[in-house]
């Protein structure tokens, strides 16, 4: 147990897809606050591991408890706690980026309008605001995700290849942002990614 006062749990953490062998099998591990980088090879189940914290595949065994709400117990309290980016194109496709914010904004107590309009900026956002998100090229459609995530402000994020598809100006943003996490005794980023971060993480993690 750390003494941080974050802390995401996962106590023999299990998933197999159907007709497979288990992805995850009894995986146990404390994460603290601050940026942790997990790594591993193609079949490690990485990115099935973040949605499975994020609650996007229920585990077959096992529990995750996130800043003391249990996933499976408190559904709800658990989601609130953190906002998840994955390798998919995001969801509600038909709404513009400025009104799946508005959306999600709703649904979060922490999500900050100011912080939003910040991310817009860092990420080039501003001439695509009121398009559909379905109309918009891979890499705008990822900055909308991570600009919308980063403004709910949750305890917990998760990030499946946030680099991926990125102009070189977005990535220099979100690594300066990345950076600042490492320090962070309120809050984790838990990123998957294959590209080097480049920036030194406060915990790597290899599976």
């Amino acid at each position: 147990m750390t003494s941080s006062p974050f802390l995401l749990r996962c106590e023999a953490l299990s998933f197999a897809y159907p007709g497979s062998r288990r992805v995850v099998d009894l995986w146990t591990h404390d994460f603290a606050a601050g940026l942790c980088w997990l790594r591993g090879a193609n079949g490690t189940g990485k990115s099935t591991r973040l949605k499975l914290l994020a609650g996007a595949l229920a585990p077959q065994y096992g529990i995750v408890q996130l800043q003391g709400f249990d996933l499976l117990k408190q559904p709800l309290d658990y989601r609130r706690q953190l906002a998840w980016v994955g390798a998919e194109p995001p969801a509600f496709e038909h709404l513009s980026p400025a009104e799946r914010f508005a959306f999600l904004a709703g649904l979060y107590p922490r999500a900050n309008a100011e912080q939003w309009q910040a991310h817009v900026q860092g990420f080039g956002l501003e001439p695509f605001l009121a398009q559909p998100l379905s109309q918009l090229s891979t890499g705008t459609q990822h900055k909308a995700a991570l600009a919308a995530a980063l403004a709910l402000q949750t305890p917990l994020l998760l990030l499946d290849e946030p680099l991926n598809a990125l102009d070189a100006a977005s990535v220099d943003y979100l690594r300066g942002l990345m950076r600042a996490v490492t320090q962070a005794s309120d809050r984790l980023w838990l990123i998957v990614s294959h590209e080097d971060l480049g920036l030194l993480p406060s915990a790597t993690l290899d599976l």
